[in-house]
């Protein structure tokens, strides 16, 4: 099988999933991340307080990494992954 468009991205730009140390308020997820521009902050999956977050201006994964491991309210991050469709015709 191969994928059907050839090139295309693994992860989205500029989105990632985390999930929220319990207590931790949406503002103060806000502020944490405001100095990038946010788009959107949604929640997922409230009983796991997972997030959506698209910013503006992507630091990129590592920089974002840092900065929660300081923060110490934010359990883990991730780049939004994509999806791909197979053409299974030969």
């Amino acid at each position: 099988m191969r994928p059907l468009q050839e090139q295309s991205p693994m992860f989205k730009e500029g989105e990632y999933i985390f999930s929220a140390e319990e207590g931790v308020a949406i503002e103060e997820l806000r502020s944490l991340f405001h100095e990038f521009g946010i788009i959107k902050l949604d929640s997922l999956i409230i009983h796991d307080r997972t997030y959506l977050l698209v910013l503006k201006n992507d630091p990129g994964l590592a920089t974002l990494e840092k900065k929660i491991k300081a923060s110490k309210k934010i359990r883990y991050i991730e780049r939004n992954g994509m999806i791909q469709k197979y053409n299974t015709k030969p």
